[in-house]
């Protein structure tokens, strides 16, 4: 039986609906048990599920997370250690409001503070073809007119779209990719604080045409867009992440600008073998880290788990010892 409590439950109800999208994962807490009578053995095991996103295109499918519970239980079952599922004890549906980034829609004007970096093409379009003329506008790069749409149709057949939704969501951005197999292309968008975030580093970064995108998200007429648009300019638009005067070479998945490419070279096989992340350094004159919690400490100052399926009986063992012959 599943009990959800809630301390205000209208509160509850009017914030669920308010979200526009929301993400559900399912934390459990079970007991599994081996042998019988006597013999029984008891210990405690704790599984969470995988994430679900739901929106408007997309529902929870509780079978889906029935499912994934299932296969944690018998990935555990597995190891054959003999234990098997006796009981759950708690049962935590947590829930997680969260804004997705869709595609570009309609053409929003560049943050004064980024018109001064000089690193961005922002065509305006009225077709939701952002995505398509930002791709166009960084391979082929005009130096008179950038910002001029008809600079760039003529070379709009070059590109294969087919089978594509305008505007493209981020989540699409490999699909184009297949499409395109001389194009890798990597999106970031504008996080908490005017920093950078990347959305998507591209699969494929050895690629001829190296292609970087910034979703731009704002209100236009009281109503949210979002808006792709060329970054010609990596170093420029990154250049406060240090004290360099000069061009830099910036890796795409941690945003840190190098002095040197020989540099980024050897930094990127490392860094690209985790998720995309935005590097924040702590404050110099505050970066000492302190533990105060010492109720929290543990009793002991050492503690061991043994496994005691391992262990030789003392009979067994003198048999091994015994000397052949």
């Amino acid at each position: 039986m599943l009990i959800i409590q809630h301390a205000r439950p209208m509160s509850l109800y009017r914030w669920l609906c308010a979200c526009r999208s929301i993400r559900v994962h399912v934390r459990t807490d079970a007991v599994f048990t081996r042998g019988e009578d006597e013999n029984e053995q008891r210990v405690p095991a704790y599984f969470t599920s995988a994430v679900f996103d739901v929106d408007d295109s997309q529902q929870l499918i509780l079978d889906n997370i029935a499912a994934d519970l299932d296969s944690k239980v018998e990935n555990r079952n597995s190891r054959g250690s003999g234990y098997v599922l006796d009981r759950i004890t708690k049962f935590t549906i947590v829930v997680t409001k969260y804004r997705p980034l869709a595609g570009g829609s309609s053409f929003l004007p560049t943050p004064q503070w980024l018109v001064k970096k000089h690193c961005l093409v922002n065509l305006k379009s009225d077709d939701n073809l952002c995505f398509i003329w930002s791709v166009l506008a960084s391979l082929y790069p005009n130096t008179s007119n950038p910002n001029q749409l008809c600079n760039y149709r003529k070379y709009k057949n070059t590109l294969n779209t087919d089978g594509l939704a305008f505007p493209l969501d981020v989540r699409d951005v490999p699909k184009f990719e297949k499409m395109n197999e001389s194009i890798s292309i990597n999106v970031l968008c504008i996080g908490d604080d005017c920093r950078f975030t990347p959305l998507h580093v591209s699969k494929h970064p050895d690629r001829p045409h190296r292609l970087n995108l910034l979703l731009l998200e704002g209100e236009d007429e009281g109503h949210e867009r979002k808006h792709y648009m060329g970054i010609k300019n990596m170093s420029a638009l990154v250049c406060g992440r240090t004290n360099y005067q000069h061009k830099t070479h910036v890796c795409f998945s941690c945003l840190h600008p190098f002095c040197k490419k020989e540099t980024l070279e050897r930094h990127e096989p490392y860094c690209q073998r985790h998720p995309p992340q935005q590097v924040k350094y702590p404050d110099p004159n505050n970066c000492v880290a302190e533990f105060r919690n010492k109720a929290a400490r543990f009793r002991l100052p050492f503690y061991l788990v043994c496994d005691f399926e391992s262990f030789l009986s003392p009979s067994l063992l003198h048999h091994c010892r015994r000397p052949l012959g």
